[in-house]
């Protein structure tokens, strides 16, 4: 029996990239990002380089912090597919700046998109889940979100904030064979690292993320990793 999957921000870098491997896998995959062109490019994209016999892919353009879209996208995919067995929430933005001239409405977006996105997924496919017995739910955090530097202060709180909620997740949900991982990469080759001081060929690649969440999917149901740190060579 095919297995199901939802991930957000999957129009391109580390979304795109998970997606692809699932289908790969044999997956169903439900997509979802804010850009409907970008979306509907990734999903073509995606359907053309799977094998044939292996999944199936299904778009749709969803902002991440909307609770009714939310739903909608979550009730959609189980339509089609069924019951989710993995929520990746991937979906990010960032904003740079001193905190004593950052802008009210930068923060509240970063906010929104990066930690209450992911706490509407969530909530939204958890009755899901215990139906079916388990789930895996994979919430993409950040280095960030493991130590504060200087003019990041909205994406790090985020970052930091999705580790909490990924370590209050797996205390609720033990009971019902849920779990969840917050991978903490560095840079990542995405298009939110344009003009990073680190050139994007030493960068660690999208594809790199992908083989983490098939490696975490690939334990025991009686393993939980709470947290990954992937960091580049000579960082």
């Amino acid at each position: 029996m095919s297995k199901n999957a939802l991930i957000t921000g999957a129009g391109s870098g580390i979304g795109f990239a998970i997606a692809g491997a699932l289908l790969g896998r044999g997956w169903n995959v439900a997509i979802c990002g804010r850009n409907e062109a970008k979306i509907e490019r990734a999903s073509a994209r995606l359907a053309g380089a799977s094998p044939r016999g292996n999944g199936s892919i299904h778009a749709a353009a969803v902002e991440a912090s909307d609770p009714t879209a939310v739903k909608r996208w979550v009730a959609k995919a189980r339509e089609r597919f069924g019951p989710p067995d993995l929520l990746v929430n991937n979906a990010g933005v960032g904003a740079w700046g001193d905190i004593g001239s950052f802008p009210d409405e930068a923060w509240d977006q970063v906010m929104a998109v990066n930690l209450k996105g992911a706490f509407l997924c969530t909530r939204e496919v958890l009755p899901f889940m215990r139906a079916k017995g388990g789930g895996y739910i994979v919430n993409i955090s950040s280095l960030a979100g493991k130590k504060g530097m200087a003019g990041i202060s909205a994406y790090s709180a985020s970052k930091f904030g999705l580790i909490g909620f990924t370590q209050c997740l797996n205390a609720e949900e033990k009971g019902n064979n849920i779990r969840a991982t917050a991978i903490c990469p560095g840079y990542v080759a995405t298009p939110m690292s344009a003009g990073a001081r680190v050139p994007a060929a030493d960068m660690i690649q999208p594809e790199d993320i992908a083989a983490t969440v098939l490696y975490l999917l690939d334990l025991s149901p009686k393993v939980l990793i709470q947290e990954v740190v992937i960091e580049r060579i000579g960082a």
